[in-house]
């Protein structure tokens, strides 16, 4: 395990102190997403074991995988979750199955048994490219080994894909995903992966052979239920505002005017509700 963590992307983990604190969804937001991927990720019998959720910048995917964590977490379901991020260096490919991988072992004993055996044997396997990696890490242990067969169904998240260093690297991994979701419907792993709209992967989840394993959500900047949530934050962090310089705030404040202008403004981009109480 000490070595498997050497080799990890650090401060990924949706817990990680690297990204406190992490975005998530205000309270009453986004309540009909989350309640559609929380049915599809507890349909157990869904042919779809891969969820693709996209995007513009900015429209809040990473709050919604980030909520949707927390939510498996509290569920015991929580395998893995990963979030990428460039300016921040988490962008590695060569890391992500094995960043899965060492959170996987510690959630699971007969997993974490297998990999730490694997690696005693060849240590080696750490060093593989992510065709080997995905074999040594997902397909023996879920499908040759069954590791977890007829039990619970982890949930395994990775947030931010085109973030992720090289593009080549992205297609990559979304072909291995969907190939091993397509092949193993009884393998207990569901997979979330979040992105924009990026034309190489937007091309490769309408290929042919990947269209049949994957469900998509798509959010939209300006849609009735982001503006109605958008307004629903601003109004919410307005009153924590009052509440905290009440000494020199008014109660009256921001005007109706003012409040409708910035909503306006927003157009249900959450991103730009977020930068202005920021700076308010």
């Amino acid at each position: 395990m000490s070595l498997l963590s050497q080799h990890i992307i650090r401060g990924a983990a949706h817990d990680s102190s690297a990204r406190d604190p992490p975005p998530r969804c205000h309270p009453k937001t986004r309540v009909k997403l989350i309640a559609r991927i929380t049915a599809w990720f507890e349909g157990q019998a869904s042919l779809e074991l891969l969820l693709w959720i996209t995007g513009p910048a900015g429209v809040g995917k990473s709050a919604v995988v980030q909520t949707f964590a927390e939510y498996l977490v509290k569920s015991h379901l929580l395998g893995a979750s990963v979030f990428l991020s460039r300016p921040n260096k988490r962008d590695n490919p060569h890391g992500v199955f094995i960043t899965i991988a060492y959170q996987l072992a510690t959630q699971i004993e007969a997993y974490r048994d297998y990999i730490v055996e694997r690696l005693r044997l060849d240590p080696e396997l750490l060093r593989g490219d992510l065709q080997a990696q995905f074999t040594t890490f997902i397909v023996e242990p879920f499908t040759v080994k069954q590791i977890g067969a007829g039990g619970r169904r982890w949930g395994i998240l990775l947030d931010g894909l085109d973030e992720l260093r090289g593009s080549d690297a992205q297609c990559e991994i979304i072909r291995l995903i969907s190939s091993f979701a397509h092949e193993h419907p009884n393998a207990p792993l569901a997979w979330i992966i979040a992105s924009r709209p990026e034309s190489h992967i937007s091309n490769m989840f309408e290929d042919d052979e990947v269209g049949r394993s994957y469900w998509s959500e798509y959010i939209p900047i300006d849609s009735t239920e982001a503006c109605a949530d958008v307004e629903r934050f601003l109004r919410s962090s307005f009153k924590m505002t009052q509440k905290k310089f009440r000494h020199c705030v008014s109660s009256d404040w921001p005007s109706n005017t003012d409040f409708l202008k910035l909503t306006a403004a927003a157009s249900g981009l959450f991103v730009y509700a977020q930068v202005v109480m920021q700076f308010i």
